[in-house]
């Protein structure tokens, strides 16, 4: 039976996404005014189309990663780039997500033609950019057209790469919906998204994201896409830090970090030597080793305790969870019997590196003995563990991993659980054993 295409209009919310056959003022489901957009839905009648199935069995060539230069990225995509995968990479504004993906999009290109679309920058921009790099490739095409159809239309050959800079930029024809909208991102996403999955293309995208943190759009953004990457740093600082939150491909947790600067992007292939600080001996400081993804980092703590002269006490951290942060007071105070409650407490990870590692409880626990004490061990000395509201140090995955990392930075002496079960560690049970060890006995 032939299929009859009918069209039919609703109103869409341009914040939300909720659909309503009749026009609304104000949003039913997230209470957003005059954010109804109209757009014409196709309908089919008639019996449905025929799907073929394949085997599990079935003899198809699946392609391989494509492996390039910056091996830093390709770490973070699980060991190269897949061909057909569509990768939504997030940040925020300056942050340096173009730069990020001109860089990557020269090197793919020594594989194949590779497009960079942005609806945010002209030609002569982006050709200012490419020189001031110095990654200009004669496979590497530019184009500022923002218009999905149009593109795909204009691609003669198959690319091995396309990038669009930004999803909120782009426009389909055919809807009404202002580009940004959420309509309008999730249509161009699913366009793009076909043609990746057809034609084996790698696709990249670039979102922008709000105050909250959160990828600007429709949540569905994410789910749609195969790998989503963030990009963050601090405002101030020429580092940047891209993470994986979500890959269907490799690890969800693997991280790279690069320095910004004039010249672009450059990868960080050692990143222990600038999230610590080995010799350091002043009270306050921990040394632990975290992992994230397959790589341990060695990274250093650093905690302050000031006389507070509030009705309430602080406690402030920067790279730490806030909450674990107050637990750890908490143990701290019960278990050692140190005094807390007119205390102001801040805990930083130096380097501007984030994590929710629970093998560095250990070393944020020391760090904040050694603050409000004063007191200061000897350098060269890591600590590894969970600690719990028991008081009690529980080994973590990875330690031999973590060890060795270590070892490597030169660290001589390292103090973790006692059920961690290596002949290389100062095992320990509780935190008070660890005070112990870590000050020499001293009281």
């Amino acid at each position: 039976m032939n299929q009859v295409k009918n069209d039919k209009e609703v109103y869409v919310c341009s914040e939300c996404g909720y659909k309503s056959t009749k026009w609304f003022g104000k949003c039913p489901k997230c209470d957003s005014w005059d954010s109804a957009v109209r757009i014409e839905e196709g309908v089919r009648n008639g019996a449905p189309s025929m799907i073929d199935f394949e085997p599990s069995t079935a003899d198809i060539s699946i392609p391989g990663r494509i492996r390039t230069s910056m091996e830093e990225m390709d770490r973070v995509l699980g060991g190269g780039v897949i061909p057909g995968s569509v990768t939504l990479v997030a940040g925020g504004p300056g942050i340096g997500k173009s730069t990020l993906l001109l860089e990557y999009a020269s090197v793919m290109s020594e594989f194949g033609d590779v497009y960079y679309i942005s609806g945010e920058e002209s030609i002569p921009q982006m050709l200012s950019r490419v020189k001031r790099v110095g990654i200009a490739k004669d496979r590497l095409f530019l184009s500022a057209s923002v218009d999905v159809e149009g593109v795909l239309h204009s691609l003669k050959k198959r690319p091995i790469a396309l990038v669009f800079d930004s999803i909120q930029t782009l426009h389909t024809s055919g809807m009404s919906a202002l580009a940004g909208s959420v309509p309008q991102m999730r249509e161009c996403t699913m366009k793009l998204i076909d043609y990746a999955k057809s034609n084996d293309v790698s696709t990249f995208i670039i979102g922008h994201i709000t105050k909250e943190g959160n990828v600007a759009g429709p949540m569905v953004l994410e789910h749609m896409v195969d790998t989503v990457l963030y990009l963050e740093g601090e405002p101030r600082s020429g580092r940047r830090i891209l993470r994986s939150m979500k890959n269907r491909f490799g690890p969800t947790d693997e991280i790279a970090v690069y320095e910004m600067e004039n010249n672009g992007m450059i990868e960080i292939s050692d990143p222990s030597k600038i999230f610590s600080d080995v010799d350091s001996e002043d009270p306050g400081n921990a040394l632990s080793v975290i992992m994230e993804g397959s790589r341990p980092f060695m990274v250093n703590v650093q905690a302050l305790a000031t006389q507070s002269y509030r009705s309430g006490v602080v406690r402030i951290s920067r790279g730490f969870e806030n909450s674990k942060l107050l637990v750890l007071t908490a143990i701290v105070s019960s278990h050692l019997g140190v005094s807390l409650e007119n205390k102001d407490i801040y805990l930083s990870i130096l380097g501007g590196l984030r994590t929710t590692d629970p093998g560095i409880d250990l070393a944020v626990s020391i760090s904040i003995f050694s603050a409000i004490k004063k007191t200061r061990f000897s350098s060269k000395i890591a600590f590894i563990g969970e600690v719990g509201l028991d008081g009690k140090i529980r080994s973590v995955p990875q330690i031999q991993t973590r060890i060795l990392e270590a070892k490597r930075m030169g660290i001589e002496r390292i103090i973790s659980a006692k059920s961690s079960n290596s002949i290389e560690i100062e095992g320990v049970r509780t935190l008070k054993e660890a005070i112990l060890k870590a000050f020499g006995g001293k009281d």
